[in-house]
């Protein structure tokens, strides 16, 4: 794949086809072949673009030396985007869609289209969110900085695995694959460094694009509140749900979702 070189960040891409600019973000713990099957679909008609977001691929790793946040996850994106003629269309998946939210915030009218399957950008509830899932967030958020921060990369994975896939997902999962999913952790512990801060959804203002919403029916209460939030600072922002998906319907639903995905950037 090619990389190119922004300000010292060397980012990794797959680009796919002809036509207008379609950027994929990809979800944590993933990279950007997970749009595979979306890319196949669309290259007859749109140039797909994917990078790999930080730490994933031949990306820059974030250094760690603070925090990370979701502006610096965000200017992977915007060195591709800086690449492609506009108007651009943005479609993100997990932390990637929130990437892609922040891209698009930044971006404004460039931006003409912009899909997104489940923002993880639990910041959004603090002050706003049930006790569920505000309880969801800090277990979770308190189990990535332990795991993470004593290098327990399987023990994280497991976690990860069990909470947006189901409890028993670790379990099924076969040894090679666990090998996988460990192996592509590390930065999901920056991730939530950056999606864990309290955050207003008005902060999203800038947005200029047509948005749609796209939300599992079995995925976790985090998820499931955070689009909420979202849609009710922005109630013209279109959501459709998919009542038999999981956070993970893009890749375990992917005929079901990219139809959706499809039909809206052809809009």
């Amino acid at each position: 794949m090619p990389t190119l070189d922004s300000n010292g960040l060397t980012v990794d891409y797959l680009a796919q086809g002809a036509g207008p600019p379609v950027v994929l973000v990809h979800s944590s713990v993933s990279g950007n072949k997970q749009w595979r099957r979306l890319i196949e679909a669309l290259q007859p008609t749109y140039r797909c673009v994917a990078p790999n977001l930080l730490g994933y691929g031949s990306t820059s790793a974030w250094p760690g030396e603070r925090p990370q946040t979701l502006d610096d996850a965000a200017r992977v994106v915007l060195a591709v985007c800086d690449t492609l003629p506009r108007p651009l269309r943005l479609v993100g998946h997990s932390w990637g869609a929130s990437v892609a939210l922040e891209t698009a915030r930044q971006l404004g009218d460039d931006v003409s289209h912009l899909a997104l399957y489940e923002p993880a950008l639990g910041g959004l509830l603090v002050g706003r969110g049930s006790p569920q899932a505000l309880a969801e967030l800090s277990r979770m958020y308190a189990a990535v900085r332990t795991l993470g921060d004593a290098r327990r990369w399987m023990a994280l994975a497991e976690a990860f695995t069990d909470y947006f896939n189901g409890e028993g997902a670790w379990a099924a999962t076969p040894p090679e694959r666990r090998q996988v999913i460990a192996g592509q952790i590390p930065p999901n512990r920056h991730e939530w460094d950056a999606a864990t801060p309290p955050r207003a959804a008005q902060s999203f203002e800038g947005v200029r694009a047509r948005t749609l919403m796209l939300r599992g029916g079995r995925t976790p209460l985090l998820l499931k509140e955070t689009v909420d939030v979202l849609c009710q600072a922005f109630p013209h922002w279109r959501l459709r749900e998919f009542a038999d998906a999981g956070h993970m319907g893009p890749l375990t639903h992917s005929a079901l979702v990219n139809a959706e995905l499809q039909a809206f950037l052809a809009e």
